[in-house]
């Protein structure tokens, strides 16, 4: 990612996630095990579906547009978004 303006790193202790839109950080984003998420490929923003990472400092989350399809992602391959995304 080239352009890091208006996005948040987020704390491994940082609460208050659910709901907000997060942009991935990583090409292939993968669990606390290095597996896989399961996500489209190429996705670049995705919504924080816990309010906070659990133990295993992951988080649950989906595609905007497909709240159905949850899965685990290491909480530090994520940004918060900071701005709204345009409609």
């Amino acid at each position: 990612m080239s352009e890091d303006h208006g996005l948040t790193p987020l704390r491994y202790d940082q609460r208050g996630l659910r709901g907000n839109l997060a942009r991935v950080l990583v090409a292939e984003p993968t669990d606390e095990i290095d597996w896989p998420a399961a996500l489209p490929p190429g996705i670049e923003t995705v919504v924080i579906a816990d309010d906070e990472p659990n133990p295993h400092h992951t988080l649950r989350v989906h595609p905007p547009d497909d709240p159905a399809r949850t899965t685990l992602v290491v909480f530090d391959q994520l940004a918060l978004c900071d701005d709204p995304p345009e409609a």
